[in-house]
C-alpha cells in the first residue's frame, strides 16, 4: 500500500493506482479549524478522511452521475468533494491539512506497440513473471484462486498449481451479469486441473444484507459486484478456520492480454492516428456509457441527458489526451472501467475477507503487454498460446461466453424477493426522484423484470447504492437532494448563461 505513514508528508500513486490512495483536498465546510486534529490527508481507506461524525460533508453529483452511467467516478473523483482518488502518476503533497495534487509522467503512456511483434514470443516471459508473482504471494500461506468461466482466472489457477499446490482452493460463485456456465465451467476446469473447488452459493435472503456491506466496503464508489460479497464472506471464514492465505484475481487480463475494449472498426478503418479527435473520444464515450441506452425505461425525462452532460466533461479530460495514442483504446478503457470500478472488487470486496493479489496488474506483465499491437492480441488472440504453455490440459477447453450466450438461471438481484427490497429503497429515497413514471407505479415483478436486462440492472444498482449512501450520510450532507434531474439541469444552465 503506498500509504504508509498516517501523517506523511507526500503520497504517491503507483502506475496501476490499483492500491487506492485517498487524499483530502479540503476541510470539511462546517468543521472549525483544529477540530479534525489527528485526521489524516491521506488513507487507503475514504472515511478516515471524513472528519469528525459532526462536520458536514460536501456531494459530488458530477461523481454520482457517472457512477449510475458508467458504474464508477472517473479521474479521481468520489462522492464527496472534499476527497479525490489519486490517479496513475500522481502524487500529493500535504499543505497545511490538506492535499494538493500534481501531476507527473505515467510510464505507461510512454510504452507504444512494436509493429510486427507477435505476442507469442512473449509468453513465456510473461508466464514467468507470473509465477514469480504467485511464488512470492504463496510465502504469504496458501493460494485461492478465484475460478470463473473465463481464461484469466484459468490461467492464475494452473500458474498456482505448479508454484505452491499445497492448500490451494479454487473458489467460484454465481454473478448476476453472468450465466450458470460460468459455475459449470470453472468446476470442470478445477476437475482437470485436479485442485481443490468450492462453489459458494448466494443466498436470496441475504441479498439486503449482502447490498449493504458492498456498498460501505467500497466506500460507495462502484455498482458493478455486490454478488461478490458471499464468497468474500466464505473466504474470511475459511481464513480463520485455516490461517490466512492470499486470494488470487485476474483483474486486467481482460484489458491488457485479451485486447478488450477495442475501438469500433469505424475507427480503426480509418486509422486512430488519421480519425479525428472528436470522433475517436465519440466513439470511446459511446462504449463506455452503453448502460444509457436504458435511461428512457428506467429514468426520468431529462435524466439520461443529465447524466451524459456531466459525464462527458470528465470523460474528455481523461479521453483527448490519449485519442491519437497507438495504446490508447486500451489505456482509456483501463482509466475509465477497470481502475476506477473493477478494480475494486478484488481490493476491497475480495481484500475484505483475506489479503488478495492481481499478478496480471504487475508492472512487469503490463509493460510487456502494452508493447503487443492491439490488432494482435484483439478478441483473446494471445489466450490460446499463453493457456497452451501454462498448462496443456487447457488447451481447447471453451469458456462459459463460448457454450453459451444466455443466462439460463434467474440472477439473484432479479428474484421478486430482491426487486422488492430495491423497489423499497430506492421509492423510499430521494433517489426515487431520478425513477421514470412507469418505474415508480411498477410491481415488484416489474421491476423483477427489468433487474433481469444488464442495462437497466447497472441503473438499478447505480440508485440503489446511492439511496444507501444517502440513507448513511444524508445528516452530514450539505444538500441530500440528487442534482441530477430535469430541474437540476435547467438551473445549472440558467446559472452558466
Amino acid at each position: 500500500m503506498p500509504v504508509q505513514e498516517p501523517f506523511a508528508q507526500t503520497v504517491h500513486a503507483t502506475s496501476s493506482a490499483v492500491a487506492p490512495v485517498f487524499v483530502r483536498v479540503g476541510r470539511p465546510p462546517t468543521a472549525p479549524a483544529g477540530d479534525d486534529e489527528g485526521v489524516p490527508f491521506a488513507s487507503d481507506r475514504l472515511d478516515a478522511l471524513l472528519g469528525p461524525s459532526g462536520s458536514s460533508l460536501t456531494p459530488d453529483w458530477t461523481a454520482w452521475a457517472e457512477i449510475l452511467a458508467f458504474g464508477a467516478p472517473l479521474a479521481g473523483r468520489t462522492p464527496f468533494q472534499e476527497i479525490r482518488r489519486l490517479q496513475p502518476g500522481e502524487s500529493a503533497v500535504r499543505e497545511q491539512d490538506e492535499a494538493v495534487i500534481r501531476r507527473g509522467t505515467w510510464e505507461w503512456t510512454e510504452i507504444e506497440p512494436e509493429g510486427g511483434l507477435d505476442p507469442r514470443t512473449l509468453t513465456d516471459e510473461i508466464l514467468e513473471i507470473l509465477r514469480t508473482q504467485l511464488r512470492q504471494a504463496g510465502d504469504a500461506g496458501p493460494l485461492s484462486p478465484m475460478l470463473s468461466g473465463g481464461r484469466d482466472s484459468r490461467l492464475l489457477t494452473a500458474l498456482a498449481q505448479q508454484v505452491r499446490p499445497d492448500g490451494l482452493t479454487a473458489w467460484t460463485t454465481s454473478s448476476d451479469t453472468g450465466t450458470s456456465m460460468e459455475e459449470l465451467v470453472a468446476a470442470r476446469t478445477a476437475q482437470i486441473l485436479g485442485v481443490d473447488h468450492r462453489i459458494v452459493p448466494a443466498a436470496v435472503e441475504d441479498f439486503p444484507c449482502d447490498a449493504r456491506d458492498y456498498a460501505r466496503t467500497v466506500h460507495h464508489m462502484a455498482s458493478f459486484h455486490m454478488w461478490l460479497m458471499p464468497v468474500s464472506r466464505a473466504i474470511a471464514q475459511s481464513a480463520t478456520r485455516a490461517g490466512a492465505g492470499v486470494v488470487l484475481d485476474g483483474l486486467g487480463g481482460g484489458v491488457f492480454l485479451g485486447g478488450g475494449f477495442p475501438d469500433e472498426p469505424a475507427v480503426i478503418g480509418v486509422g486512430v492516428r488519421a480519425a479525428s479527435t472528436q470522433a475517436v473520444v465519440a466513439s470511446r464515450f459511446a462504449r463506455l456509457g452503453r448502460y444509457l441506452d436504458a435511461t428512457e425505461d428506467i429514468l426520468a425525462p431529462g435524466v439520461g441527458e443529465d447524466l451524459r452532460e456531466r459525464a462527458r466533461s470528465d470523460f474528455e479530460s481523461v479521453a483527448r489526451p490519449l485519442a491519437h495514442h497507438p495504446n490508447g483504446a486500451t489505456l482509456t478503457a483501463y482509466l475509465t472501467r477497470t481502475l476506477p470500478g473493477i478494480s475494486l472488487a478484488p481490493v476491497k470486496v475480495l481484500g475484505s475477507g483475506a489479503p488478495t493479489r492481481t499478478p496480471i496488474m504487475a508492472e512487469e506483465v503490463v509493460s510487456q503487454a502494452l508493447r503487443v499491437p492491439a490488432e494482435a492480441k484483439q478478441e483473446g488472440l494471445w489466450y490460446p498460446h499463453l493457456l497452451e504453455r501454462a498448462d496443456s490440459r487447457l488447451v481447447g477447453l471453451a469458456t462459459a461466453a463460448d457454450r453459451t450466450g444466455r443466462r439460463q438461471h434467474i440472477r439473484r438481484i432479479s428474484s421478486l424477493e430482491s426487486a422488492a427490497w430495491l423497489r423499497e429503497l430506492i421509492l423510499g429515497s430521494p433517489a426515487g426522484e431520478l425513477l421514470s413514471a412507469s418505474m415508480r407505479v411498477a410491481t415488484a415483478q416489474g421491476w423483477a423484470e427489468e433487474l433481469s436486462r444488464t442495462k437497466p440492472q447497472h441503473l438499478l444498482r447505480g440508485l440503489a447504492l446511492l439511496a444507501l449512501w444517502l440513507e448513511e450520510y444524508g445528516p452530514r450532507l450539505t444538500c441530500a437532494e440528487p442534482e441530477i434531474t430535469p430541474r437540476s439541469s435547467v438551473n445549472r444552465k440558467a446559472r452558466h448563461e
